[in-house]
């Protein structure tokens, strides 16, 4: 075999193989795409109160005020004496007979019967989150929390489960709390207990993210999601409404 036919070869061999791990690529689809957004609520451990002793404060002295007894009279009994009307010819301020009440009739709308038909996901089957704590009161620190939600993910054929902080992008931006935007690295971080104990901060650069964990074909998996959230010294608590927020993207993408 000459030279020229041995790098005819291997060059041939080169472009089947990349053409082979193109092909897979191609093959891998998205299937399904759900959401998990948790509240935070930073609760800023109270300061210490220092109780003082005030000084003792004399009573101001009292006055003695003289009222006459017609006004006493009225005081003790404001309804006491002959009823007074007074009127100007036919026109009277207070009606001699009869209490009348005037009232506004509002009239109600007919109510119209609204008829709901809930659809069930279709995609429940083999995707679906399942949430346990939507709200999380963290001090300042490190804290965890265990099972904040569950992931179950079943396919008939190879597939994979990817995660990343929704919104997120890659920019010089930091982005906003607790998710930031890459190259800022995200405050808050997951855990696959029942598969690692090691925490994974978020992937914030965009769309598809970071695996989270693969299935083989048929293979059904159920597991708890730890989540770990950092609030440094410098982020200011958020005491009302809307609170901070986090929002967590999970694509089940099959084979």
């Amino acid at each position: 075999m000459t030279r020229t036919n041995l790098l005819a070869l291997l060059a041939l061999g080169t472009m089947a193989a990349l053409a082979a791990f193109s092909q897979a690529d191609a093959l891998q689809s998205t299937k399904a795409v759900k959401q998990i957004s948790v509240t935070i609520i930073i609760t800023p451990s109270p300061a210490p109160v220092v109780m003082h002793r005030s000084a003792p404060v004399d009573a101001p002295p009292t006055h003695s005020v003289a009222v006459a007894p017609a006004i006493m009279e009225l005081v003790a009994d404001p309804f006491g004496g002959p009823l007074l009307l007074a009127s100007s010819g036919s026109v009277w301020d207070v009606p001699p007979s009869g209490l009348m009440i005037a009232q506004a009739i509002t009239a109600q709308p007919t109510p119209v019967p609204v008829r709901f038909n809930a659809k069930p996901d279709p995609n429940a089957a083999y995707f679906r989150i399942i949430p346990h704590t939507s709200v999380l009161n963290v001090p300042y620190g490190t804290t965890t929390f265990a099972c904040v939600f569950e992931i179950f993910t079943h396919y008939t054929t190879a597939h994979s489960l990817a995660d990343w902080a929704w919104g997120t992008t890659n920019t010089a931006q930091a982005g906003t709390y607790p998710m930031q935007n890459n190259p800022t690295t995200s405050y808050l971080s997951w855990a696959v207990p029942d598969l690692a104990a090691t925490f994974h901060a978020y992937a914030n650069a965009g769309s598809p993210g970071e695996k989270t964990w693969s299935g083989l074909a048929g293979q059904t998996q159920q597991h708890c999601v730890d989540l770990t959230i950092v609030v440094p010294n410098s982020q200011p608590p958020d005491p009302t409404p809307p609170y901070y927020n986090a929002t967590a993207q999970y694509t089940l993408i099959v084979s």
